[in-house]
């Protein structure tokens, strides 16, 4: 197999690429021809690389999903303080945003994908984990508030829906940046249905 070498770094065009094409039109409208034709390599190089148009998703969701998760493990570690462990949640998510619009874009794509096939296969386990990290925070948090026992699911999808809704709406060109000020009413406004 011969591959084309004429790009310092193909394997980085690639991702880029697709994680481009596939934040813009979904996963599955996005061909392979396109994918090479934007990163200006042949079909043979993408399968060298990835093996296939899912082993390339597989990795573009380990490369970018696996280190936010660890920032958030760390995020959610509960150390008997709800509003600080909030607070540090908030800001994983702010930053991670920020600092990779287009693969959240293609996360919040993900959130709402159909529960078979590929797609759902390469990222439900790192969807699961990200969920996972956030129901210990309120299973731990428990101790300290025993008003949330036994809703842990339902906090921490109502927490991530709330914190999606508004970086979603950040990416739709709203004026309102992603500052510490919102971040505070994020957790005020999540707060008041915990305490109340």
């Amino acid at each position: 197999m011969e591959i084309d070498n004429s790009q310092p770094n193909n394997r980085a065009f690639i991702i880029t690429s697709a994680l481009n094409l596939f934040s813009q039109r979904g996963y599955h409208t996005v061909s392979v021809r396109e994918i090479t034709e934007m990163a200006k390599i042949s079909k043979p190089t993408l399968y060298y690389y990835f093996g296939s148009k899912e082993g390339l998703l597989r990795t573009i969701i380990t490369e970018n999903f696996e280190p936010f998760l660890i920032q958030l493990a760390l995020a959610t570690n509960y150390s008997g303080d709800l509003p600080f462990s909030l607070d540090k949640v908030v800001e994983a998510y702010f930053n991670f945003a920020q600092n990779n619009p287009v693969f959240y874009r293609l996360l919040l794509i993900f959130e709402n994908s159909p529960i078979q096939g590929e797609v759902y296969e390469v990222v439900s386990p790192f969807l699961n984990r990200q969920y996972q990290l956030l129901e210990n925070l309120f299973e731990n948090a428990v101790a300290n508030h025993g008003n949330m026992a036994g809703r842990k699911l339902l906090y921490s999808m109502g927490f991530l829906s709330l914190i999606h809704s508004v970086i979603s709406r950040f990416y739709q060109g709203n004026d309102e940046f992603l500052t510490s000020a919102l971040k505070n009413d994020i957790i005020r406004q999540f707060s008041y249905g915990i305490y109340s």
